[in-house]
């Protein structure tokens, strides 16, 4: 590019040349004249550098150019001690150099002083709002906050307290902050000439971090020596009990670290920069309160907690001061060599705070319209905010104003167009609202084609394709989310879709098989989806559909319904504690596909952990059946009602259970006048003689049955 004339290539080229040297380069190209002003804090040897300047200028042979001046200046003054002229064709090579110094020749000031404006101009040209943000956030802070995102992902992986204060591995945190300062220190030169064509002096660069990390460190050296001693009295302290609460207390993490905010609800929960660890005096005044009774062991557990609580806030405070002087010190460095302006540090943590009030203000339309406030002051202190922007459009959406959303959500992707999110929300708009299905296919596309293949993408891709009448390709869309998600526990949504597809394709069976997948995965959102689906209207009346829809998991109802019709209790009885068991084993191996449990097994009795995993659609089902075969007299419903006429409920009584099991002729009595419990074998199998609810019997509990067909 440089090669072309583009000024800003040229400009880049140059001052890479002389960064060593502690020069900065302001060029300017008009009528085929490139002039360089070299800017230093001490003089420029000019016997030194322009040779240096015409053999990297030579190089490129730039065929716009005729002439070169060169100016030489201290930072501080405003006119340059010295100039060289050189007539110089650069497509040829020769060139004719005349040197002529400050002493000898009269300085034009005026075409001065248009240089320095001009190269001013071009500073001017650089956005100060976005130089700030990617200053503030993408470089910095992701730098800064390294260390700490590493140790929080290693806490994750650990299930106990011990093993998670062990992964922060305190001893070397010092260490590795300084590395990532080190870090900062060698790349952030680069990094700004090749993002803004900004040139730093490394000299000054270098003094800066020097400083932070050696006299401004203390106070973080201190903090992370009294995090140390509450790691170590936390490790020789042997906890009575190990709770979820209290262990997610000691994992210090939040989502959203290293200033990519990592979405787990439509709006945005956190503020950017709002990084590490979460207020948790709830946890110590609240729950961890209940714990105590006031023994020496628990006041000392008490204090444990309050130490490590109070250590890991200091570490975050003095975590947020390295980032605040590490912004200043490079925006007071970028201020004093460009006059550039960026944004104030303060700025950024009000902008965050507003944000964060926008979010808690979001639960009714008034308070819709308090938080777009809140959303707008932190648009005004951070323009480049785009979560807020994002925040605004989701709250405009929500009143209803969907093309005022739609352009928030864009100026969102303007300034991030990797906030997928807020892509996302507009195709959400344009589908659901404005029914623009092929604006959204295009939309689809393009993100696709830039590799953000979410779930949310091509699930709105299908869904479009699926109101255009486009089938086939909807189909495809699925077996694409289907390869990509299987572990998802929403990818049922997609087998529902996709027999949706099928069934306007006639084809009913291959319908009928993705309708039982999607039951599979998710039983009761499935079927609750299925039931209301016009699409699946005409399978109402199709007995493998009535089959599909009577279990939640699975079971196969038709032989308990031919021996019910045909008044075989006894087996009917036997068919349904399989059936239970079954429902059990079939309900875990949906688990086990969807990595919830580890492995499963064949169910052949149930206790009462097993029996609350029965879906309640199979439950009903049963009953339903026992119900209608009888006429009333048998089934899960009938014993519910006897059993709550006697005063039962959830909770266990014995006196109950013994009168239950006498009115439903479970329960009996010998001809001495002593009662006893039946065996199952025992159970009257006749309808005449045997008493209402007596069936069906608890032949699940505790018998041996072999788990039928794929049980």
């Amino acid at each position: 590019m440089a090669k072309s004339g583009d000024i800003q290539s040229i400009t880049i080229v140059i001052n890479q040349c002389l960064k060593n040297q502690g020069i900065i380069a302001k060029v300017n190209l008009k009528d085929s004249c490139l002039r360089v002003m070299l800017e230093a804090q001490e003089a420029i040897n000019q016997q030194l550098i322009v040779p240096v300047l015409i053999n990297e200028l030579e190089k490129l042979t730039i065929e716009s150019i005729d002439k070169l001046i060169v100016y030489g200046k201290k930072t501080n003054e405003d006119f340059p001690v010295w100039h060289q002229e050189i007539s110089y064709n650069l497509l040829t090579n020769n060139s004719e150099k005349t040197v002529e110094s400050l002493a000898s020749v009269s300085i034009n000031k005026t075409e001065v002083k248009d240089m320095i404006n001009v190269s001013l101009n071009q500073i001017e040209n650089i956005d100060s709002v976005k130089l700030s943000n990617y200053l503030y956030y993408e470089f910095l802070q992701n730098r800064i906050y390294e260390p700490l995102s590493v140790r929080f992902k290693a806490e994750e992986e650990e299930n106990t307290i011990h093993g998670i204060v062990n992964a922060f591995n305190i001893s070397t945190l010092e260490e590795d902050i300084k590395l990532s300062i080190r870090q900062i220190e060698k790349q952030i030169v680069r990094t700004l000439e090749d993002k803004f064509c900004i040139t730093l002096d490394i000299n000054q660069v270098e003094t800066i971090f020097y400083d932070i990390s050696n006299y401004r460190f203390s106070n973080l050296k201190n903090a992370i020596k009294q995090m140390e001693k509450a790691i170590q009295e936390v490790l020789s302290f042997n906890f009575p009990e190990e709770t979820n609460e209290l262990k997610a207390f000691f994992k210090g993490a939040v989502d959203g670290f290293t200033g990519r905010i990592k979405f787990t609800e439509v709006i945005v929960g956190g503020v950017i920069g709002n990084l590490i660890i979460p207020g948790l005096g709830g946890v110590i005044g609240g729950a961890v309160g209940g714990w105590f009774a006031g023994n020496k062991e628990q006041k000392r557990m008490e204090e444990i907690i309050n130490q490590y609580d109070i250590a890991k806030k200091k570490v975050d405070e003095e975590f947020k001061v390295l980032l605040q002087n590490c912004y200043e010190d490079i925006s007071n460095l970028i201020n004093s060599l460009y006059r550039i302006n960026l944004i104030q540090y303060q700025y950024f943590l009000q902008s965050e705070e507003l944000n964060r009030q926008g979010v808690e203000s979001k639960n009714n339309k008034k308070n819709l319209i308090e938080a777009i406030n809140f959303y707008d002051a932190a648009i005004n202190l951070n323009p480049q905010h785009y979560v807020a922007l994002f925040n605004k459009g989701f709250a405009l959406e929500s009143l209803g104003k969907y093309e005022e959303a739609i352009n928030t959500y864009d100026e969102s992707l303007k300034i991030n167009n990797e906030f997928i999110i807020a892509l996302e929300s507009k195709i959400r708009v344009l589908q659901f609202y404005l029914k623009q299905y092929e604006t959204v296919l295009l939309l689809c596309d393009y993100a696709l084609s830039q590799s953000y293949n979410t779930f949310d993408i091509l699930w709105s891709k299908n869904f479009s394709l699926y109101k255009l009448k486009r089938y086939q390709e909807a189909i495809k869309v699925c077996d694409i989310a289907i390869s990509i998600y299987s572990c998802s526990p929403d990818i049922y949504q997609f087998f529902i879709q996709k027999a949706a597809c099928m069934i306007w394709m006639e084809d009913s069976a291959l319908a009928l098989e993705n309708l039982k997948e999607a039951i599979t995965l998710n039983p009761e959102k499935s079927q609750e989806i299925i039931k209301v689906s016009p699409s699946f209207e005409n399978l109402k009346n199709d007995e493998r559909f009535i089959a599909l829809m009577e279990s939640s998991v699975g079971v196969d109802y038709s032989n308990l319904k031919k021996l019910l019709a045909e008044n075989k209790w006894k087996e009917a009885d036997i068919e349904t504690a399989k059936l239970m068991c079954l429902a059990v084993t079939n309900h875990e191996k949906r688990l086990y596909i969807l990595h919830i449990v580890n492995y499963v097994r064949a169910y052949t009795e149930l206790n009462n952990e097993q029996i609350v995993k029965i879906p309640a659609i199979d439950l009903n089902t049963i009953d339903k059946l026992w119900l209608n075969y009888s006429k009333g007299k048998f089934g899960f419903s009938v014993q519910k009602e006897i059993y709550q006429s006697l005063g039962g409920t959830k909770e266990f009584n014995g006196e109950i259970r013994d009168k239950f099991g006498v009115s439903v002729g479970w329960r009996t009595s010998n001809k001495n006048g002593n009662y006893f419990w039946r065996n199952s074998d025992d159970c009257h199998y006749y309808i005449d003689t045997a008493l209402r609810g007596h069936l069906p019997s608890c032949l699940w509990a505790g018998i041996l049955i072999q788990a039928s067909g794929n049980g």
